[in-house]
């Protein structure tokens, strides 16, 4: 079947749309918590919060992942016949993510017009990351260029403003790292998965989670602001995995270090910029 004539189920979409832009919404009526209770675990002071934004938040990701694969099952196959949803699951890691971050964001956010700005943002950019992977399902980098160009974009986007979050709040390190790990795991993932035309490979993004993860603990240590730090992390992450499919392509060193050098001298100068 010719992807000039696949339509995106525009009933679908709006539908998952308003109902979860809806429920983030609601994170705006609900106060800004106090002072959170301390707890001693092995002489670790733990400050842990589980209270309703705790709850929206875990909601809107199910929320999210539930309308996420409805929509993507109206993909027409070849076979007529509709994935089941286990199948689905590799494309709803960045529409998930964009949910998860700007209500992640919104969370934390004074409750102001900036608020309403960053709202609509949020839900602009899951409509578009959602009809993105609803085209990319049976991705072909020289078909698509352009969705897997964006996608990929897209995903460290959603990294960097989750690093530039929690260094703003700020948050505690015993939460900044499974944060970080699973977020640059899953986009790890999914990058991995674009840049090598299919194929999933969990070894070599658990790699690049756990480096990713020790890095946000190192950089949190140093006086970085919430730009600076959020633009390190970024480029950290964006080097680890064009190193990895490096590595799995089987490039010479000059290819190799590349792309990452690149990289990482453009992720300094733009840091130099926010200094």
């Amino acid at each position: 079947m010719e992807d000039k004539h696949i339509s995106i189920p525009y009933d679908r979409l709006s539908i998952v749309l308003a109902f979860v832009t809806l429920s983030m919404g609601f994170i705006y009526l609900i106060p800004v918590a106090g002072n959170v209770p301390t707890s001693n675990f092995f002489g670790f002071m733990l400050n842990l919060q589980f209270d309703v934004y705790t709850l929206l938040i875990g909601f809107l990701t199910l929320l999210s992942l539930a309308g996420t694969i409805w929509v993507l099952q109206a993909y027409p196959t070849i076979q007529g016949e509709k994935q089941a949803f286990w199948q689905l699951l590799p494309q709803c890691i960045l529409p998930v993510m964009s949910v998860f971050v700007f209500s992640f964001a919104l969370r934390g956010m004074e409750r102001n017009n900036v608020w309403w700005v960053v709202y609509a943002m949020g839900s602009v950019l899951f409509g578009i990351i959602l009809a993105a992977e609803f085209y990319a399902q049976e991705i072909s980098t020289v078909q698509h260029p352009l969705t897997t160009i964006g996608l990929i974009g897209l995903s460290h986007a959603l990294f960097l403003i989750l690093a530039v979050v929690a260094k703003t709040i700020p948050l505690r390190i015993y939460v900044i790292f499974p944060l970080v790990f699973l977020a640059s795991g899953f986009t790890a993932l999914r990058t991995m998965y674009l840049r090598l035309r299919g194929g999933w490979r969990f070894e070599y993004a658990l790699a690049v989670a756990l480096m990713s993860a020790q890095t946000a603990i190192g950089l949190h240590y140093f006086f970085l602001n919430p730009v600076q730090y959020g633009l390190l992390l970024t480029g950290a992450l964006y080097v680890l995995i064009s190193l990895a499919c490096g590595f799995i392509q089987r490039l010479n060193r000059s290819d190799l270090i590349l792309e990452p050098a690149l990289m990482l001298g453009l992720t300094l100068l733009i840091m130099l910029i926010f200094a």
